[in-house]
């Protein structure tokens, strides 16, 4: 299976006049980290699933990762291969859009959150969502832009644009020890075998 390599070396900067493609900012400052960035191009579902997988595998209790971009993008079938690599069925996947919160059970409990058609800051407040980041299980959010306020520091950023009908950028950021962690092992992981491909040859 060949998934293309980029890695960004500068951090990344999301566009904050358009709430569908920004996160909340989460702050490092305190510990005075830098933010470490990988991203990979997939060219198929299965293979942005395979990508998922190779996290799912690496993440425990407490783990939360917060996806963001475009609708169509891909972040159902990535979560999908997060579940994979904590040995949770994918067909038991399906995004949490109307009940907000889906939870499987697997070699950890997984919570799938969905802010997709929440858009009032206080309607999310009242769900008391914050609840499932006690660090009783992992946390996938999608559209994790919406959350109000800043999320945990160890948060993993996992931004997904479509650039083509087949082709998905995904940059996987962080500036946590924990999240530089995973990001270092999960290119260990997949990036030995692949392609790296210089900055200069991205858009």
């Amino acid at each position: 299976m060949i998934v293309k390599f980029v890695e960004f070396i500068e951090p990344i900067v999301f566009n904050t006049k358009n709430p569908r493609n920004t996160i909340n900012p989460i702050s490092s400052k305190t510990l005075g980290l830098k933010e470490v960035s990988l991203g990979y191009l997939t060219t198929s579902v299965e293979k942005t699933v395979w990508l998922g997988q190779q996290l799912g595998v690496q993440l425990i209790d407490g783990d939360i990762i917060a996806l963001i971009g475009d609708l169509g993008g891909g972040k159902t079938w990535f979560t999908k291969g997060v579940a994979i690599g904590l040995e949770i069925g994918p067909d038991c996947v399906v995004s949490p859009t109307f009940t907000l919160v889906n939870e499987y059970k697997g070699r950890h409990q997984l919570f799938h959150i969905d802010l997709y058609r929440l858009s009032d800051t206080t309607e999310i407040m009242a769900l008391d969502l914050e609840d499932y980041l006690s660090g009783e299980g992992i946390v996938v959010i999608e559209w994790a832009d919406r959350w109000p306020g800043e999320l945990p520091e160890e948060t993993i950023q996992v931004e997904l644009r479509m650039v083509d009908e087949y082709t998905r950028e995904l940059r996987f950021s962080g500036s946590h020890l924990r999240a530089k962690e995973i990001i270092t092992a999960l290119r260990e992981r997949v990036g030995i075998s692949l392609r790296e491909i210089k900055k200069s040859e991205t858009c």
